[in-house]
């Protein structure tokens, strides 16, 4: 009766040993790649509103953000943990900014990118935007696992209370790292990297302060009239 439990049991370790994995979940998030400075007091004034993102990728499954590439080409595939990846980057743009000190509305609506569309209960500032680039790939079918993520997004600054469009940027970036063997955790990690150095460009550039300055000017001017 042992001997039998323990072919058994030998059986399905052997069997679960085998078992091919299909695809990758990936959690999409961000992760500091550097100190984030504090947003200024004067800055804090006036509330932004993150909203969706336009999935704008030249791919036939939007919820597939890589692979693995190993021996005549792709055996597993990495998909994106939240339902859908631009919305994944929109919520990920939101807690960076909350991270950054930027007061951030609660709602993640959606926004066709429209000057006319524009809602003036969104607050003081819009961002929405566009992924053009979003993926990670681990090349296996070498002597070195080589893991390159890259992400391309285009961002737009819009007044909401004029319903103007202030300015529209590019967000770029790359992630590379060469490791013994590909995991799910691997190509996380280096999605993650690729879009966390992306959005704190944001900062390094000043894109964002400028905007929010150009707002806080315009309301100056308002009161003063």
């Amino acid at each position: 009766m042992r001997i039998n439990i323990f072919c058994c049991l030998l059986t399905i370790a052997v069997i679960s040993s085998c078992a091919r994995v299909s695809e990758y979940i990936i959690d999409i998030r961000y992760v500091p790649q550097k100190h984030v400075p504090q947003a200024g007091s004067q800055l804090q004034k006036y509330s932004i509103t993150v909203t969706m993102f336009t999935d704008a990728r030249t791919t036939d499954n939007k919820a597939v953000i890589g692979e693995r590439v190993a021996g005549n080409g792709r055996d597993i595939v990495a998909r994106c943990a939240q339902e859908e990846p631009s919305a994944a980057v929109a919520g990920t743009l939101r807690d960076f900014l909350i991270r950054a000190g930027y007061p951030v509305t609660g709602e993640i609506p959606a926004w066709d990118l429209q000057e006319n569309s524009i809602n003036k209960s969104w607050g003081a500032l819009v961002i929405g935007g566009r992924v053009e680039e979003l993926e990670v790939t681990c090349n296996a079918d070498q002597p070195a696992t080589n893991y390159t993520a890259k992400v391309k997004l285009r961002l737009v600054f819009a007044d909401s209370q004029r319903g103007k469009i202030l300015h529209t940027t590019t967000l770029e970036s790359t992630s590379a790292l060469k490791h013994f063997r590909c995991t799910q955790e691997g190509m996380q990690e280096q999605i993650n990297s690729a879009l966390s150095l992306a959005l704190e460009k944001i900062l390094d550039n000043s894109e964002l302060d400028n905007a929010l300055r150009e707002v806080s000017s315009v309301r100056d001017e308002s009161l003063a009239e």
